[in-house]
């Protein structure tokens, strides 16, 4: 088996420089870098993870904590987090959290001594202050780096949009409107309307977590819409169904928008006009943070706008 005294030989340095060269340290020189890198090529060298993390009492791997209410998002999320740990040459331990506690219980368990860092997704609390914690769409006031989608822009976005086609009675359905993400998109729901000196109808911001419930609710009580506004590609399926089953045609007598904007949206029929979730820069985002060596000049929340994506879900009143 190839060592690393068989590089140090090859490239005609010393083992300590071939250490310094792999584990990325600095002070090598250009020639002496370059050439250890074409003895381990050549080789096919590949330095013994346990050894590697026994020298430099790192683990090389990052916590991912999910929560299942994700959804379809899931489905982006992990291939883009893999790849851009991979190219950092981190492995990646997911774990499953869906409450506070559980997600606090599973922090403290992945950062004592299994992983180097955490990326905590759909945080339901402040986390326990840590430089090696970073949430991604998780609460706004928490002591940690907090990555987000500014979904208060988000929702009024998609609201004018609607309202320039000429809605006026717009449904608004979260996933949960007491929950931070919540206020944040009825924040920007009434933003939208009070733009546009539109009295604020609270029966018309809906908590879906019973989707179909809440929305045959609404239909049985005579409420006048024209449009809605779901948190999720998966409310907006949702509600297409149940919309359909009242004979009432999506886009013609309904429309509807969505603030997540994922492979979803597309397949639905008619095909879903969204303000698009940014996970690609979210994602790069997180991982920057997380694995940067240097995080005390780093803004502990930044915000990322989402982008207004045209399909045929919509049309004018």
């Amino acid at each position: 088996m190839v060592n690393i005294t068989d590089v140090s030989r090859l490239a005609n340095v010393s083992k300590a420089t071939v250490s310094r060269v792999l584990s990325g340290s600095r002070g090598v020189r250009e020639e002496s870098r370059l050439a250890v890198l074409q003895a381990a090529e050549q080789l096919n060298f590949r330095p013994n993870a346990t050894a590697r993390s026994l020298a430099t009492q790192e683990t090389n791997c990052v916590g991912i904590i999910l929560s299942s209410q994700l959804g379809n998002r899931l489905a982006s999320l992990l291939p883009l987090l893999e790849d851009a740990l991979v190219r950092m040459g981190k492995s990646m331990l997911v774990r499953f959290a869906d409450n506070a506690s559980q997600q606090q219980k599973t922090v403290d368990e992945l950062l004592g001594g299994r992983c180097d860092g955490v990326l905590v997704l759909n945080s339901k609390q402040p986390l326990n202050p840590d430089e090696r914690i970073v949430q991604l769409d998780g609460v706004s006031d928490s002591s940690n780096v907090n990555i987000s989608y500014d979904l208060t822009f988000a929702t009024e976005s998609a609201c004018r949009f609607l309202l320039g086609k000429g809605h006026r009675q717009i449904v608004l359905m979260l996933e949960d409107k007491s929950s931070p993400a919540g206020h944040s998109a009825i924040q920007g729901y009434q933003q939208a309307l009070q733009q546009q000196s539109i009295p604020i109808n609270t029966q018309l911001i809906m908590d879906s977590s019973e989707n179909q419930q809440a929305l045959l609710g609404l239909l049985n009580s005579y409420q006048p819409f024209t449009a809605i506004v779901v948190q999720q590609d998966a409310q907006a399926a949702d509600a297409m169904r149940l919309l359909r089953e009242f004979n009432l045609a999506i886009p013609n007598d309904i429309s509807i928008m969505s603030l997540e904007g994922t492979s979803l949206a597309e397949q639905l029929n008619p095909p879903l006009t969204c303000i698009e979730y940014p996970v690609e820069r979210l994602v790069q985002e997180s991982v920057h943070i997380l694995l940067a060596k240097n995080k005390f000049n780093m803004v502990e929340q930044k915000k990322y706008l989402g982008k207004l994506v045209v399909r045929e879900s919509v049309v004018t009143r």
